[in-house]
């Protein structure tokens, strides 16, 4: 049992992020049917499906790891999963836009006691040459999220309507957090606490010139995708002439089966890789990115007068695009995750996952949404129901700085890791 457990936590840990992610996108597949009821705008709603979460979600992060890092792991994760799902089961009863907006401020202090938690426990059962692929496989419930939420949550919300999506995805992953508290156990050797304050150990980290650099990457780079990601299927629904259930089950299997591919071979790969090379570790999830931006770009500016038919169901040709895309821009996750944990010591592990997650969503998460929105908006009178391919396209220029980032970072990284060796 002792070598199979670690496997065991990080499949329990893999099933929490799949409903992380379930309760944390599926807003976006409801995008269209909640702007109907509550007659809101495309920048309103880009506000509901980023900022309203981020905004809490990443600056509760830190304070939360730190309970993390000092009290128990096990427990925080257990207690945040318990309030983000009892929040999301709350949506479903909002009245009006902004009560559902202040239940999704509720989703978003939940969450915040989800990833930092698992990447420690994470790097606490898996040695530093196996934590690309362990964290790969751990990000790869992101996918599994999206895939369940996007097309489950279609066929639900043309069935019952969109409020039932939020009961049928909320009240499992309540129970969820009860079975965390009841198998996943404490390591045995617990770290030290620091002995500072909170301010102390934030100030200790932001110190460290290359945790800086991935967050910032990271933060770029994710500012095109979660922007992307809140409003695909508004544009496969407005541009492509879509059904919600179409537009679900096109991203959820294409998009979600080359993030998947992607990100779990980018983890094997780069452990490989920064075996030989440490700079490897940035330098791949560079390479991801910049190539994404091309297929990407392809996805969105296809023409959508090409499609396949498959009885009566309508496959766009640019959806090879957005496989492809899928693949490369998911290589970053899992080694930007893992090269974070190795620069950091034990008792900061989770502290510093919730600073790169603080960066990473405020600038991707926090915004990405709400800038397509805006873009979408300003655009509207000259592009009409156009409008919201060309702000996606004109977001996707970030991911190029994130690029730049991640490549210009992976000496210092190299070198950083030398020391701490």
């Amino acid at each position: 049992m002792s070598t199979r457990y670690p496997h065991f936590v990080l499949a329990i840990l893999l099933l929490v992020h799949i409903f992380n992610f379930i309760d944390r996108q599926v807003l976006t597949i409801l995008l269209e049917p909640i702007k109907a009821e509550f007659g809101a705008s495309d920048t309103a709603m880009g506000f509901l499906s980023g900022f309203a979460f981020a905004v809490l979600y990443a600056t509760m992060g830190v304070p939360v790891a730190r309970l993390a890092d000092n009290w128990s792991r096990t427990r925080v994760l257990a207690a945040g999963a318990f309030i983000w799902s009892a929040m999301t089961t709350l949506c479903g009863m909002a009245a009006s836009f902004w009560q559902l907006a202040l239940c999704r401020l509720g989703v978003g202090v939940g969450e915040a006691g989800g990833t930092p938690p698992s990447h420690a426990l994470i790097a606490a059962y898996f040695p530093v040459e196996k934590r690309s692929s362990a964290m790969a496989v751990y990000a790869s419930g992101s996918q599994f999220g999206v895939l369940i939420g996007l097309f489950g949550g279609a066929l639900i919300a043309e069935a019952y309507g969109w409020r039932a999506v939020f009961f049928a995805f909320g009240i499992p992953g309540m129970l969820l957090g009860l079975l965390v508290l009841a198998t996943i156990r404490e390591p045995a050797q617990r770290p030290t606490p620091s002995g500072q304050s909170m301010w102390q150990d934030v100030q200790h980290l932001w110190r460290v010139q290359s945790l800086v650099a991935l967050a910032v990457a990271a933060g770029l780079t994710a500012l095109a995708g979660y922007g992307m990601g809140a409003w695909f299927p508004s544009f496969l629904i407005r541009v492509h002439g879509m059904s919600l259930s179409e537009a679900g089950l096109v991203l959820g299997l294409v998009g979600t089966l080359g993030a998947l591919i992607g990100g779990i071979s980018g983890g094997v790969i780069c452990d490989r890789l920064a075996a030989r090379d440490a700079r490897w570790q940035l330098r791949f999830p560079a390479i991801g990115a910049a190539s994404s931006v091309l297929f990407l770009g392809l996805f969105l500016t296809w023409p959508e007068s090409q499609f396949w038919m498959l009885g009566d169901f309508h496959v766009p040709v640019a959806s090879v695009f957005l496989f492809l895309g899928s693949v490369v821009s998911a290589l970053w996750v899992g080694p930007t995750y893992a090269a974070v944990q190795a620069l950091t010591p034990e008792h900061l592990r989770a502290q510093a996952s919730a600073m790169l997650l603080l960066l990473l969503n405020l600038i991707g998460m926090g915004l990405g949404p709400l800038l397509v929105g805006v873009l979408s908006d300003l655009l509207h009178d000259e592009l009409a129901q156009q409008s919201v391919r060309y702000a996606m396209v004109i977001s996707l220029v970030t991911v190029v700085g994130g690029a730049f980032v991640y490549w210009r970072a992976s000496s210092d990284y190299a070198q950083a890791l030398a020391r701490l060796r």
